[in-house]
């Protein structure tokens, strides 16, 4: 296992902005019926998400929820040293997105920013990215973004993914902090032979767009898409997710010599309740120390994590001193788990995308 420890920064504030409209899906014209509906709610605990209008992308999520947190904070455009961006669906496939958002909000030119296309695990890995080039102290306050506009990757017509995903920015503050004493604490896993559990088959360089890939097939009854849509093979990522998130956890408490029974709360990656509940009764900790907030918002893909601590603990993190694990898991497939405290957080925001 890869283990990582990262001193002297400290997280100091979130945000999470999502669309306003919401898509409940007891209501998706792809069920057959509200039977047919109930049942994949049962089965997955989502049973709402925030879609975006078309034309609307994730950088223009993160566009209000930065602006947000920056006046929360009371930071100044020219503040922010580093901008890291994660998401899948970037606005373009070059140039990065963080360059077009150093732009439009006014940061620095000379502003460290970077792009990470990860899914799931992206927090995780974003985490320990940032706090990284934060911990030499060169570099004092850094932004790690986590976006996705799921909903225009999927297709509509898809019952195995329609249902399931949502969309959201999350923004995340770290500071340097020489007198902060509490690590960051990191492992991390990727099994690339799972690649196609989480995949879209067209539109990069090894299979490029074709007439034929923007076509839309019925693959089995209630599963039409294009060549150009996601792909979740199911099967594939339940079994994944049940066995190697409890792994990366129990290798992380063991290697770090964490006392799980003063740990207050677990965030995990919004996928679904029942993999999270399998998770959590494996770390053997109670209801009340894992929030979830996929009833609501779906899979957020990397924004789960955040989302989950926005909009299920504001109060707590304003208020008080956590000390927190997390575990990130999907796409790649890639895993990634943290242990980190939160310390009387200067701003927890959450706000609806203004049109």
């Amino acid at each position: 296992m890869s283990f990582l420890t990262i001193n002297n920064v400290k997280m100091i504030g979130l945000a999470a902005c999502v669309p306003p409209t919401i898509e409940e899906n007891i209501s998706l014209p792809i069920f057959e019926d509200e039977s047919e509906a109930n049942k994949v709610i049962a089965s997955t605990g989502i049973e709402r998400k925030r879609v975006v209008k078309p034309g609307t992308t994730a950088s223009d999520l993160t566009f209000q929820g930065v602006q947000k947190l920056l006046k929360e904070l009371d930071w100044a455009p020219e503040d922010v040293d580093a901008l890291i961006y994660v998401c899948v669906s970037r606005d373009y496939i070059a140039p990065i997105t963080s360059a077009i958002l150093q732009d439009r909000l006014g940061f620095r030119q000379d502003c460290y920013c970077l792009d990470l296309p990860l899914g799931c695990s992206g927090w995780v890995y974003g985490m320990s990215n940032l706090a990284s080039i934060l911990s030499h102290g060169d570099l004092k306050k850094g932004l790690l973004v986590c976006a996705e506009t799921n909903s225009l990757n999927r297709s509509a017509k898809d019952k195995t993914v329609k249902p399931l995903f949502g969309d959201a920015a999350t923004v995340t503050a770290l500071e340097y902090d020489a007198a902060w004493e509490k690590p960051l604490q990191f492992t991390f896993g990727v099994d690339g032979s799972g690649y196609q559990a989480v995949w879209t088959e067209f539109g990069g360089t090894r299979n490029p767009i074709t007439p034929e890939a923007i076509v839309e097939k019925e693959v089995e009854p209630g599963v039409i898409r294009k060549g150009i849509d996601m792909v979740v093979n199911g099967m594939d990522v339940f079994s994944f997710a049940i066995k190697v998130p409890p792994r990366s956890l129990a290798s992380l408490i063991e290697h770090f010599e964490i006392d799980v029974e003063k740990i207050d709360f677990l965030f995990l990656h919004q996928a679904n309740k029942y993999i999270d509940d399998r998770i959590r009764k494996k770390l053997k900790l109670p209801e009340e120390k894992v929030p979830y907030c996929l009833q609501d918002f779906g899979n957020t893909n990397s924004a789960s994590i955040p989302l989950a601590m926005v909009a299920c603990k504001a109060k707590e993190l304003m208020n008080g001193s956590f000390e927190c694990l997390a575990c990130g898991f999907g796409v790649g497939l890639a895993w990634g788990s943290m242990r980190y405290w939160t310390d009387h957080l200067k701003a927890v925001v959450m706000c609806e995308y203004e049109y």
